[in-house]
């Protein structure tokens, strides 16, 4: 913990962020690390429309330059950064820009404040059919497929599919499921269970027999919806934001 400092945590996704639809999420995230220097951030899957983990990642560097300079100022300022791999984000390397990640294909558990909170963006635990595109995206092989083909092939077609894709509320039955999902692993132990996905921000108190804890979905940053820990307390919060507007022609497909 960094001398003199309250000990913060924020947890954030679905902010889809495009360089082909720039809003002004991109400089709210910029603005909420500088004002909270947050000792962890978890960023919830779905933070970029499209990242792939190429071995040569000069193209996405570029476009999303601006992002690389808030995550390289977090990490020199020794932020712990965790990467739910969503299912626009993926087959992460460990790092990005450079700056070291944790990065999970599907969830991970950590101890913060003593408290076991299980971490997931929630694609997987939507159950099928929802779960059927991220469930053959982050295949190993479809993977193989996508590095094969490298950057200059797939990036400008990720980004083409992306900008026809629906960003509507998720059903309400994905919401029910997370929910009930939530419910499963507070009953397994866990004391707080954070994830995103259906891009509806919500807290609940959920008491499974003997056992009772906390869900919070965090919503999407398009919206300014971002969980923060701050001194031994969850709270959802709310940031203003804008919905995309087009700044730059969106590319076709090859």
């Amino acid at each position: 913990m960094r001398s003199g400092q309250v000990k913060r945590w924020v947890f954030l996704g679905d902010a889809h962020l495009n360089p082909y639809r720039k809003d002004s999420s991109w400089d709210a995230f910029r603005a909420l690390m500088e004002e909270i220097s947050p000792e962890g951030l978890v960023l919830m899957g779905d933070f970029f429309d499209f990242w792939f983990g190429f071995r040569e990642n000069s193209i996405l560097e570029g476009l999303y330059g601006e992002v690389g300079e808030v995550l390289k100022a977090l990490g020199e300022r020794g932020t712990r950064i965790i990467f739910l791999e969503g299912n626009h984000d993926f087959a992460l390397q460990g790092e990005i820009f450079g700056v070291p990640v944790e990065n999970y294909r599907w969830e991970t558990s950590v101890e913060i404040e003593g408290k076991k909170v299980y971490l997931a963006h929630g694609d997987r635990a939507a159950g099928l059919p929802y779960s059927l595109p991220a469930l053959f995206l982050k295949h190993p092989l479809t993977c193989r497929v996508v590095g094969g083909l490298g950057p200059k092939v797939v990036t400008r077609a990720a980004f083409w599919w992306c900008s026809r894709s629906r960003r509507g509320d998720r059903v309400p039955q994905v919401r029910s499921r997370l929910r009930s999902f939530a419910a499963r692993k507070i009953a397994e132990g866990f004391d707080v269970v954070v994830m995103g996905h259906c891009h509806r921000a919500e807290a609940a108190e959920i008491t499974v027999g003997s056992r009772t804890g906390l869900y919070f979905n965090v919503g999407s940053w398009m919206d300014g919806d971002y969980l923060l820990l701050q001194a031994g307390s969850f709270s959802l919060q709310k940031a203003p934001q804008a919905r995309p507007e087009a700044v730059l022609p969106l590319p076709r497909a090859s």
